[in-house]
């Protein structure tokens, strides 16, 4: 039957394939590991910039179109990122430039990795009749960046917010909102706003002021930063001067879930300084990613008022000043892959190892101690992919104060997710995920949990609280073909199993479980968070009577875990507060 004009954008949402797939490209498992390298050593003449609507092409085949009305008004209503911002802030390369294969692979990444981009790539065309020229033709496809958010239930009950993601198309971020709840017991009115501009010029520098007036947690303040992104980067390090009210829900009794509400006005600063060294290796590839790596730090806490806060509590918020020294080893390189966390869109995983050891003094309400931690970490994919990829990370650190350890932390994770296997057009891979945490003379009011991220996902349960936890992940997700209304899919399963308990108890002695199934919705075109639909079943979480539960959430999507050594901080997982 012949579709009506006016009825044409939606049918063809509704059942159109995924038109980012890359198995369409055969691109999925062919990703090549760095394609400029045949071309090292050459010359820039020219420099290209293609930016491609929203919807319709992909940076795998630029020659799409959007199909329909909705498509063809989302690009005209979209604002894209300037040709400017792309060549001033967002390429470290210019005309006349020697082609540095590793420089061009990170700017992929780089770009790749900033929200306003849904896909990036960068092409050298070799210049007819030259054997030293090539031309760079740099593909840039933007992610819808104006982002409502809100609720309501009613005039009592309401919020509202919106975010831009590439304010003018200068890649600025702005993000405010407002809610307001009449029966909520001490503030009905909430307010937020945060400003973000990102790499300014080539520096990679990035700049953020926040205003937030929420109800358990007010902060006003403002940090400059620059990461060790790339590994070219010689001097990194960051400020940061915030004033800070929060409401903290102190635990009373490790056996009950009743808690003091405390509230903390304090002031925070932070600032550290870091700098690169090349280590002159004989071999070129891993002189070229390896870095050894030297960082200072010095961050404070300074208390104006502890209301409320029970005493035994006080060793947790003590108004203190850290100085913290590092010396670390990186060597990092990335592998493009596709269907790991995201949807279609081109994702760099991390290959390489990091080991860092952290060395400083810590003045405060509880003295003077010496603290000390280290770090090593090592991720690679198996048999060249096909025998998918591999993480581990290790790490110990704490106090010391007059020879007796104090706040101590270990911990150890090993992630590994199995290579893409294909079933005709659809894909699926399998994860796990293994991860112990301890804790060596931790306060008496520090815990460690199971809620949500930190073990097992859909759960909150006030009881579940120890200061040793052994938590095993088991997933399985299915990429759909189908996608509906713009948004692929995925079916996942999982099973989450969480050994949990105090030093003085056995921690093998209840194991704690959730198992279930779910959808997951994402339009790698726009930058919402991913929608997902689970059901899932806990059969022996304490307090928890309903061992069948469905949710729906919005969730951030995952990155893995780099190989960059950063600011010296410290080695901790336990939480102080509900």
């Amino acid at each position: 039957m012949r579709k009506r004009k006016w009825t044409s954008g939606i049918y063809d949402l509704l059942f159109r394939y995924p038109y980012n797939t890359n198995a369409q490209s055969q691109s999925v498992s062919k990703i090549e590991d760095n394609p400029f390298k045949v071309h090292d050593g050459k010359h820039i003449r020219n420099i290209s910039i293609k930016r491609l609507e929203v919807f319709g092409p992909t940076v795998y085949d630029t020659t799409r179109v959007a199909q329909g009305w909705i498509e063809k008004l989302g690009n005209r209503l979209h604002h894209d990122t300037r040709e400017s911002t792309i060549a001033k802030s967002l390429l470290f390369f210019k005309s006349g430039d020697e082609v540095n294969p590793d420089v061009l692979k990170d700017n992929e990444r780089i770009m790749r990795q900033t929200p306003i981009f849904h896909d990036a790539r960068i092409f050298l065309i070799p210049v007819p009749g030259s054997r030293d020229l090539v031309d760079v033709l740099v593909i840039t496809q933007d992610v819808w960046s104006l982002i409502p958010d809100g609720s309501a239930g009613g005039f009592n009950n309401f919020s509202f917010a919106v975010e831009q993601k590439n304010v003018q198309g200068m890649a600025h971020a702005w993000k405010t909102g407002i809610s307001y709840n009449a029966t909520a017991p001490y503030q009905p009115f909430e307010f937020f706003s945060r400003y973000t501009l990102p790499y300014i010029g080539r520096s990679l520098t990035t700049t953020q002021f926040y205003a937030e007036d929420f109800r358990d947690r007010k902060r006003f303040g403002g940090r400059i930063e620059k990461d060790f992104i790339r590994p070219e980067i010689q001097y990194a390090g960051a400020f940061e001067a915030t004033y800070l009210v929060e409401n903290k829900f102190v635990f009373i009794d490790p056996n009950s879930d009743t808690t003091v509400r405390s509230t903390l006005r304090y002031w925070y600063q932070d600032a550290w300084l870091g700098r690169a060294f090349r280590l002159g290796f004989r071999d070129r590839k891993l002189d070229r990613r390896s870095r050894l790596i030297v960082a200072l730090r010095t961050s404070g806490y300074s208390y104006i008022n502890r209301d409320n806060l029970p005493e035994e509590a006080a060793p947790l918020f003590p108004t203190s000043r850290q100085y913290l020294g590092s010396v670390g080893y990186s060597n990092r390189n990335y592998q493009r892959d596709v269907l790991i966390y995201g949807f279609g869109r081109t994702e760099d995983v991390p290959i390489g190892f990091l080991a860092s050891w952290t060395w400083g003094k810590e003045k405060s309400d509880l003295g003077l101690r010496t603290y000390s931690a280290l770090r090593l970490a090592h991720g690679t994919y198996i048999n060249d992919k096909k025998g998918g990829y591999v993480y581990g990370l290790g790490s110990i650190g704490g106090y010391m104060e007059d020879g007796e350890p104090q706040q101590g932390t270990f911990h150890i994770e090993g992630n590994y997710f199995s290579p893409l296997m294909a079933v005709k057009r659809s894909h699926f891979r399998h994860f796990i995920t293994v991860k112990y945490t301890g804790g060596v003379n931790r306060f008496a009011y520090e815990y460690l949990t199971l809620n949500n991220e930190e073990g097992l996902r859909g759960i909150r349960s006030n009881f579940l609280r120890g200061n040793k936890r052994l938590v095993i992940n088991l997933q399985s997700v299915f990429f759909s073909p189908l996608q509906i209304m713009g948004f692929r899919t995925a079916i996942y399963t999982y099973a989450d199993l969480g050994f949990l308990s105090f030093s003085n108890k056995n921690l093998f002695q209840h194991m704690y479980q959730g198992y279930g199934v779910g959808i997951r919705f994402r339009n790698e075109n726009l930058n919402f968070n991913t929608f997902q639909i689970r059901l899932g079943y806990y059969p022996n979480i304490p307090g928890n009577t309903m061992p069948f539960r469905t949710q729906g959430s919005g969730e951030a999507t995952l990155q893995m875990p780099d190989f960059r050594i950063e600011a010296p901080d410290r080695t901790d997982y336990f939480r102080t507060a509900r």
